[in-house]
Parts: structure tokens; sequence; C-alpha cells
């Protein structure tokens, strides 16, 4: 829309306004800081703009005509307006400034956000910090919306694209770590102080307790034991905490991310198993808008994630690496049926 030319400026209706409270354009003008007859002409020249006598002038002072009173009224309203224009800029900067949107996919959000905000070298007190959670297409989703700045990912990568930052479907991803699985036990399971690798046939006759049908970690576990027939005796649970709950107290085993069970394996409550073949790594990406540039809290939590390098297993009080008795290891490699290019897991 395009304003007509006769439409008045705000500057000149709080004038108006001015010469209304103080019953006189001289002080209006002062208050404006323009001279008398700056301050006249401008009033002057609204008139004729818009075709209406506003003012009556005398000696005494100058008073709004019925005109000018109807239209003081309407320019009530629109400095109202104009005020609160102003007030919503000034909260949406501050709030750009001081707030840090970011989303993860649940055991990132549960187990590695908190930890990379809080054991930090960047304070981020002032800021006013939101963590989402949600599936890999809701996180894509709510970055394309605009309704998070950053994002982590994860998904069976391979080890090429770990480089710098890649484009694609409108967003930008960067490479922040590898998030190994591994075998995990209770404190009271035989395999808690057993020295040599476990086997898949073994894992596959054991009690294990697994994650529901369709996950990520379930579809890897199945196929580690694919070629060993059906499991003998399972518990299926919906989260990562309901399995951790039921190994740390059962006979039980299960498959996890190195990084949901780092504090139980620091107190002593689980155990790492060490396996006869590798076990794949799941690669951990953020992940953000490419129409729009990284605000500075998040841009510095992405560097603070960058800067930790790999999820390194914690070996609690009176553990040994689950790496006694086994061969020596190389970087994990993902099976080839299980590994997507990081863009595809959010695509």
């Amino acid at each position: 829309m395009v304003l007509p030319s006769k439409m008045p400026q705000l500057a000149d209706l709080d004038l108006l306004l001015s010469v209304e409270s103080y019953g006189s354009v001289g002080k209006a003008a002062q208050a404006h800081s323009l001279s008398q007859p700056a301050a006249s002409t401008r009033i002057s020249a609204m008139e004729r703009r818009l075709g209406l006598r506003l003012l009556e002038r005398s000696p005494a002072g100058s008073k709004l005509t019925e005109e000018g009173e109807m239209l003081a009224e309407y320019a009530r309203n629109v400095m109202q307006a104009a005020r609160e224009l102003l007030e919503f800029g000034s909260r949406a900067r501050s709030s750009e400034v001081k707030r840090l949107r970011v989303a993860g996919s649940p055991a990132i959000s549960e187990h590695l956000i908190p930890g990379w905000l809080n054991r930090s070298g960047f304070s981020f007190g002032e800021a006013r910090v939101e963590v989402q959670t949600g599936s890999v297409d809701e996180l894509r989703q709510l970055i394309l919306a605009s309704h998070v700045d950053l994002a982590f990912i994860d998904g069976w990568c391979q080890a090429g694209g770990q480089g710098g930052q890649q484009h694609r479907d409108g967003l930008v991803t960067r490479y922040i770590c590898d998030d190994e699985l591994a075998v995990v036990v209770g404190s009271r399971h035989p395999w808690a102080v057993r020295s040599t690798p476990v086997t898949a046939s073994e894992l596959a006759a054991a009690p294990l307790a697994l994650r529901e049908r369709g996950s990520g970690l379930r579809e890897f576990t199945d196929e580690l034991l694919g070629a060993e027939g059906a499991r003998q005796s399972y518990v299926e649970l919906p989260s990562t905490g309901a399995i951790k709950q039921a190994v740390a107290t059962s006979q039980r085993a299960t498959v996890l991310n190195v990084s949901t069970v780092r504090a139980e394996l620091a107190e002593g409550r689980l155990h790492l198993v060490a396996v006869d073949q590798e076990m794949p790594a799941r690669s951990i990406y953020a992940a953000w808008s490419e129409r729009r540039s990284l605000p500075r809290y998040a841009a510095e939590l992405v560097e603070i994630a960058a800067s930790k390098g790999p999820l390194v297993p914690v070996i609690g009080p009176g553990q040994k690496s689950r790496q006694t008795g086994s061969r020596t290891r190389t970087r994990p490699r993902p099976r080839k049926t299980l590994a997507i290019d990081a863009h595809e897991a959010i695509a």
C-alpha cells in the first residue's frame, strides 16, 4: 500500500498534540526543540494538506478547533500504535541477543546438550536457553520454520562427510562428533568382570532389554543379532532411561549409545562389555537454516560441542576397559546397510 501524499507525518501529529497540551505553539515548539516560526509552518502545511483548519490563534495562545480536536483523537491512537511498534522492535532485538533456541534428538537433548551448556568455557547465564526435542523430520521442520536457531541431529553416517560445513536443501550441517554404540550390563552381571569379548551368538542367547521396534537402536540390534536367529528372552521398553533402569537391576544386557550411559559408568552402576566385532558410531551433526546466520550464542554452542571431540567411554572405579582381551580396534566403521548421508537423515 502506497500512502497518499497528504498523509500527516508522525512528528507533525505529535506537535499538534503538544499544542493541545500546552495551549501555545511557542511552548509546543520549545518542547520539540523547534523555533516558533518552524512549528507554525509545519502545522500550517498540515492544514493545507488535509484541507482543515486545526488551530484558533489569539494573543492569549492557541487552541484546537473542532476539526483539530477530532484529528487529535486520531493522532493519539496513531502515536500509541507507533510507541507499541517501537517497543516491539526493542523487545525483538533484546530477545535475539539474549535467547538461544536449540533442539536435538531425544538422547542428544537429554545427555549432551546440558553438558555442552554447563561445562563449557563460555557463559550462557545471561541468555534464555530453550531446548526442544523431536524426531529427525520434526527437527528439520523446526529449523526451516525458524522455530529454533540450531538443532543437533544424529544418524548412522559413514566416516566420509566429516569435513567442514555442507549446504543442501536449505540447511547447513557441520560434523560434531561420533557417539559409539556399546553393549552394556549391570554391575551384578557376570559379563561386568569378563575379560574376553562376548560373541554375537552369546549376546543373542542372553536375556536382553531392547528399545521399541522402529527405533534406530532396535534396528541396529536386530541387524547385529540377525544372523543368530530369534532372541531367546527380551523385554521391550520405550525409552533409554527405562532400559538403563532395567539393566542396572537385572541380569539383562542391552545395546546403547555411550553418551547415554556415561554417568552410570562413572558411578559403577553400569559396565561396558567388549564384543568380538566392531560397533558402529552414530555421527552427530549441528544443523541450521541456510537463510539465517547463526545468532552469537548458537554459534558459540556449535564451537563448544565440536571442541569436545569424540565421546570417550568413562571407566568407573574397579572397571576394566572393554578392550581388554580383545583385538586392537581401529576407528569404528558402520555396516554398509546402515549408512546414510547426513543430509538424507534430515531430508
